[in-house]
């Protein structure tokens, strides 16, 4: 039987998160069933994708105190990034309410560790003893090489490669075609833009763009 799955947002990652569990051509079904979105920027009753907007981010602790389902958040971009913990911790859900999602088209070690609220992609790659905290998004085709930890709340956009010994930090964006050098670290909030080559470590709340890549915007 099939758990109700609420997604938080109606963005673009909120519509992968449907793909992720509704497309799964020659897997089983997934366990879950999205039953609607919450959304602060869309009235109740809305329909996105075929599905309602449920309420606001604030009506999220009241159906999961009367449901049996679960959530998934999907507010992360290039340009919210920074803000998605604080986002997730304003509902009041704890960490046992967010539903872990790998699509059975990933490639994952069995020696990952993965944690609450983090959805991992079709396509994607993912080596072993890698650790990936909670609310992590690791999109469509992005790799990870082995012994790479992934702080929560980070996003890995479509297509990014991540090499060996990386750390990157909370609330980080490694941008869609992005490539990082192996042990490299990347400092919580930095955001790596679209195609950067990241060649050495990456100062806190920095953004740095280009090939190799370099500083557009100092941490604050």
């Amino acid at each position: 039987m099939q758990r109700p799955l609420i997604i938080l947002g109606t963005g673009g990652n909120a519509l992968d998160i449907l793909d992720l569990v509704e497309s799964r051509p020659g897997h089983a079904p997934s366990p879950w069933r999205v039953a609607g979105f919450l959304d602060d920027a869309r009235p109740e009753g809305e329909r996105v994708a075929g599905l309602p907007v449920l309420g606001p981010l604030a009506a999220a602790r009241r159906l999961a105190e009367t449901g049996d389902g679960a959530f998934v958040n999907a507010i992360g971009s290039d340009a919210s990034h920074r803000e998605r913990l604080r986002i997730i911790a304003g509902t009041g859900l704890d960490r046992p309410h967010f539903a872990t999602l790998v699509h059975p088209g990933a490639a994952v070690s069995s020696r990952v560790i993965v944690g609450p609220g983090s959805c991992i992609h079709y396509g994607a790659s993912i080596g072993g003893n890698v650790v990936i905290g909670a609310h992590v998004t690791i999109g469509p085709g992005a790799t990870v090489g082995h012994d790479t930890v992934i702080g929560d709340g980070a996003v890995l956009a479509p297509g990014c490669i991540v090499s060996g010994f990386v750390r990157i930090g909370r609330s980080c964006y490694v941008g869609a075609g992005s490539a990082v050098r192996q042990r490299v670290t990347i400092g919580e909030r930095a955001l790596v833009g679209l195609g950067a080559v990241v060649l050495r470590d990456v100062p806190a709340g920095a953004t740095v763009v280009g090939n190799p890549a370099r500083t557009l915007r100092a941490g604050a």
